[in-house]
């Protein structure tokens, strides 16, 4: 009994800190709906007033230790909970190259319902000790439309994230650092169907020519098991045609479905996430790419996504596992 209780109290622990990352908004909400409708006109406008505040508040470095603190407690719990792994095919070229100041932008596949395995890296790159200090300030962009949600824009900033947009990125990786993000991204989201990884990146030129304009080396990652994560049901037809369908996910910058994990809650199911980053493709910087040099560049990291995933399939326990590239 008195061994069983250390894990017991450890797996709640998790499961608090999973509720902190992931249930953050669905409280946000709920407080708000309940202030509104059911304190005294005082208190809701106090309530009010704190959730304008929070979204308005600037939200830069140097953050507060404390909420560094938070996001530390969130980030290995939510490692331990799946559990959340990364192997690195050459960490060592990776380590020497970013030693130099060369700049990495880690594209990484799949997003699945939500693209949970980031985490992962927030602990490599913030609490790992084996970690050299000249990678530790990389930086995960995501969509804008978390980061205007007050509370949980603090919290997912403190985690290492951050609002995705071009100048964003060039901020990370004319600085000399490493950004990662999720290439396929909403419109990956509406691809997905059950039983197959779906990665969307045949039109995702963008990424690829912000890194040969600052000469940042396209690192390729995949995550196995992802998309075991969540259950989902996703609007379209015949309630609606799939231009309708993208035109909302265009106006919200999400995908619009409905998802759920244990129980039916928003807690995902525990799978192992075991992730593998692809060695880093060189590339020559170039101020003004022309449209061949950059669909040549995105053509040799589809081709290293793939030969990632075959690689390492079968190792990861998914063998039969079919993907598609669109």
């Amino acid at each position: 009994m008195g061994a069983n209780k250390p894990s017991m109290l450890t797996n709640a622990w998790d499961l608090l800190m999973i509720t902190a990352w992931l249930g953050l908004v669905h409280v946000t909400v709920a407080v708000f709906a309940v202030s509104v409708w059911c304190l005294p006109h005082p208190a809701a406008c106090a309530v009010v007033g704190a959730y304008v505040v929070a979204g308005v508040w600037p939200n830069a470095p140097p953050y507060p230790r404390w909420g560094m603190r938070i996001a530390r407690a969130v980030t290995e719990g939510a490692t331990r909970y799946f559990p959340c792994t990364i192997e690195w095919e050459d960490e060592r070229a990776y380590h020497a190259a970013a030693e130099k100041g060369t700049p990495h932008l880690i594209g990484l596949e799949p997003h699945s319902v939500l693209p949970l395995s980031i985490v992962a890296f927030g602990k490599y790159f913030f609490y790992t000790d084996s970690t050299p200090a000249r990678v530790r300030d990389a930086r995960a962009l995501a969509t804008p439309a978390i980061f205007v949600v007050p509370f949980l824009r603090q919290l997912w900033t403190w985690l290492g994230m951050d609002a995705i947009d071009r100048k964003s990125m060039l901020r990370v990786l004319r600085a000399g650092r490493t950004a990662l993000i999720i290439p396929g991204g909403v419109a990956e989201c509406l691809e997905m169907r059950r039983g197959t990884e779906t990665v969307y990146l045949r039109k995702r030129f963008g990424f690829v020519k912000l890194a040969i304009q600052t000469g940042a080396s396209l690192m390729p990652a995949f995550t196995f098991g992802q998309s075991e994560t969540y259950s989902y049901v996703r609007l379209g037809p015949p309630l609606c045609s799939e231009k309708t369908v993208r035109r909302i996910a265009g106006i919200i910058q999400l995908a619009p479905m409905a998802f759920w994990g244990r129980g039916g809650s928003f807690v995902p199911r525990r799978v192992a996430l075991k992730t593998v980053v692809g060695r880093p493709i060189a590339v020559t910087k170039t101020e003004n790419p022309t449209n061949e040099q950059v669909a040549a560049k995105l053509a040799e990291f589809i081709d290293e996504m793939v030969r990632l995933h075959e690689t390492h399939k079968e190792r990861c326990g998914y063998g039969g596992q079919r993907l598609v590239v669109l």
